[in-house]
């Protein structure tokens, strides 16, 4: 039976009826045994007599009582002798030894069950004998039964009783009291208990005899029913250090099996560095990566890894440690950037550094008129803000349009970076050095700012020029005496590169007019791969630089995007030239 059925069995059968108390007692016996009580935020089953029933402590013990005390089959069936006897004399029952218990039939009174009750009142032990009386100046003291038993080491409920019962694992030196023999709560509580025709306790001939005088020695640690409810505390407690101890001998024979993995190699260790794409100038910290891959894992291809909390195993072999890990990609960053320093790093420093005034010349070309009418003031502090806010806070980036060398650029709020694309290296200058440099260089060239030669600050309609019907301007003739002198003839084994050019110009004055007939946002392979040569020399930089990680992550899928899509488009072009 569920919970709820215990519940409404006690609901339904709450009547008169000797048999419905019954009932009624079993259902509380089993919601006290299985504590389903605290399903309903009950402490105790007495709370939750009282607030779901209204009954009282006492009633709610004394229903548990009788079907405790008359029940069979574990409490469900009333035995078939004391059916029809009404409530009243159930109750008066309950404290008749179990050879007067007998006596009782249907046509007993409740006034000859009390006469009973009284006459069994005796002062007697256990075992049928009074107190032990000794002379008083005996040397022996020690309470106990008939001159034959003695309370301290009795394990029988006894109405005599003078002294408790030692717990059989406590010292002589310091004697602990048995904690149920005597305790009135764990009597209240044993008589609903599932394992109380089991209770050694109870049943003292289930007990393991005593070496010596072969008495029983009922205790709750002898009790193979390690869920009782009803366990003393000293058995309780065994039980929980048996079992932090078999956790301890599980966690020990995990270790010794750890223990014995073979140790992940150091190319393993650099395959797992390269999979992450880690930068070999990023501040390594356990707690990012830790938070990052805990619950990663899987297969790649070349070798097998899992994540935890703890760390991270490679190859099934022994688990590392996030600061292990950590001091592991730390001795690569280190050996790189020594490989690095060995291959030139250094000297591609050095060139970048050798064409920063071009770099400042080619991002001062591509400034707003509005930006270099600041830089005309030479007040450094204005400009520096400027860049700052208008090119800083927002990440800007550019290149200087050429296709044979691109010089492209990165704005910081704090710096812009510098690099020529397919170079891998980066120069970093920050706002205050850039716009000293760059008043240094504007006052030594003052060409630069002067407007360019195309622009007209009063521009006028003009009348477009004339083009012939295969869209070639007509040019005025040239003068005679401005003929440009005779060019020699080429060798006869050299091809006519005067005829190449001019075919090539013709070429790409065809493409500027197709160019300025389409769509303009249409794109050819050539400008997917264009922007790619842009993109991942500028993903390098983020990396280098330590770019937030969203950052990095857009521009990696701007280029994995981008290259998918080149791949389709030669793809394309390849079956169109078959």
């Amino acid at each position: 039976m569920k919970y709820q059925e215990f519940k409404d069995g006690i609901k339904n059968h709450l009547n008169s009826a000797a048999e419905d108390f019954f009932f009624v007692g079993y259902c509380l016996r089993k919601i006290q045994e299985d504590e389903l009580y605290k399903q309903d935020g009950y402490k105790n089953i007495w709370d939750f007599a009282n607030n779901e029933y209204d009954l009282s402590a006492s009633t709610a013990c004394r229903f548990m009582a009788i079907n405790a005390k008359f029940s069979i089959n574990d409490g469900q069936d009333m035995d078939q002798k004391y059916i029809g006897m009404g409530p009243s004399k159930l109750q008066e029952m309950l404290s008749l030894p179990d050879e007067e218990l007998e006596k009782v039939t249907r046509e007993t009174t409740v006034r000859e069950i009390r006469a009973m009750k009284a006459a069994a009142k005796e002062p007697l032990s256990f075992f049928g004998l009074p107190k032990t009386v000794r002379p008083e100046d005996s040397l022996i003291t020690t309470p106990g039964c008939g001159d034959k038993y003695d309370c301290f080491l009795c394990s029988q409920e006894c109405s005599i009783r003078q002294e408790d019962r030692r717990c059989r694992f406590s010292t002589c030196g310091s004697p602990e009291p048995c904690g149920i023999i005597g305790n009135t709560e764990w009597k209240k509580r044993i008589q609903f208990s599932l394992y109380k025709d089991e209770c050694q306790m109870l049943h003292t001939e289930l007990a393991p005899e005593r070496a010596g005088d072969g008495k029983p020695e009922p205790c709750c640690q002898n009790c193979e029913h390690t869920s009782c409810f009803n366990r003393c505390d000293v058995a309780k407690k065994k039980d929980e250090d048996a079992k932090k101890q078999a956790e301890a001998a599980e966690r020990q024979r995990l270790k010794e099996i750890e223990d014995q993995r073979p140790e992940p190699t150091h190319k393993e260790i650099i395959v797992m560095y390269d999979w992450w794409s880690v930068s070999d100038t990023a501040e390594l910290k356990v707690q990012n990566f830790k938070e990052m891959y805990r619950t990663s894992g899987g297969w790649n291809g070349k070798f097998d890894y899992k994540c935890s909390n703890r760390g991270i195993r490679i190859n099934h072999k022994k688990e590392l440690t996030w600061a292990q890990i950590i001091k592991e990609f730390k001795i690569i960053q280190e050996e790189r950037r020594q490989a690095a320093v060995e291959k030139g790093k250094d000297d591609k420093q050095a060139y970048l550094k050798s064409r920063e005034k071009e770099f400042a010349i080619a991002f001062y070309k591509t400034l707003y008129q509005s930006e270099k009418e600041i830089i005309k003031t030479r007040k450094a502090a204005d400009v520096v803000k400027t860049f700052k806010k208008e090119r800083g806070e927002t990440y800007d980036g550019g290149n200087n349009g050429g296709y044979s060398e691109r010089i492209t650029w990165n704005c910081y709020p704090d710096k812009i970076c510098f690099s020529i694309s397919g170079l891998g290296a980066a120069l970093q200058i920050p706002w205050g050095k850039y716009v000293t440099k760059l008043f240094r260089i504007l006052d030594d060239n003052p060409d630069l700012e002067k407007p360019e030669p195309e622009a007209d600050p009063e521009p006028e309609e003009k009348e477009p020029e004339i083009i012939d019907a295969d869209f070639k301007e007509i040019v005025d003739e040239q003068d005679p005496e401005e003929k440009e002198p005779a060019k020699p003839e080429p060798a006869a084994d050299e091809p006519d590169m005067e005829e190449d050019i001019d075919a090539e110009e013709a070429t790409e004055s065809q493409e500027a007019v197709k160019e300025s007939e389409r769509d303009p946002e249409a794109y050819t392979l050539r400008d997917v791969k264009d922007y790619l040569t842009t993109l991942i020399p500028e993903l390098k930089i983020y990396k280098q630089e330590g770019m937030p990680d969203k950052t990095i992550r857009k521009r990696r899928i701007w280029i994995d995007a981008l290259t998918l899509l080149k791949e389709k488009m030669e793809a394309e072009e390849a079956e169109n030239d078959d």
